[in-house]
């Protein structure tokens, strides 16, 4: 039985053997050169980027001296600040639906007719 098991190995590892072929090696100058078709061809990604997919080139959609007006207008807004401030923007406050003394009146009617405890609740 022993003798079967280490024949079966050696069988086995010499088989693999036979089926194993070696890479082409390529030379120096074939390998710069594929490198070159492929960098020609935009099929490496960009270096020290970590994302390997690639993203198309952006298109501007308007002149430089369109942005530039838009940037002037921005700034005389006060849309854009220098340093870590954050932009003011103006926001349209409601009115208030009902004045302070309604709102005081309103509180003292409720506790008038729900008296709450005052401290602790004892059970």
């Amino acid at each position: 039985m022993k003798n079967v098991a280490i024949a079966m190995t050696i069988a086995l590892l010499s088989s693999s053997a036979v089926y194993a072929q070696e890479a082409p090696q390529l030379t120096r100058v074939q390998v710069i050169a594929e490198y070159k078709a492929a960098i020609a061809a935009g099929q490496l990604p960009n270096s020290g980027e970590l994302y390997s997919g690639s993203s198309p080139e952006a298109v501007s959609t308007k002149t430089r001296d369109e942005v530039r007006a838009e940037v002037r207008l921005a700034q005389q807004r006060g849309e854009i600040v220098s340093g870590e401030q954050y932009p003011r923007f103006e926001t349209n406050a409601a009115a208030p639906a009902v004045s302070r003394a309604q709102v005081r009146a309103e509180l003292a009617a409720y506790l008038k007719a729900n008296p709450h405890p005052v401290g602790e609740v004892t059970l």
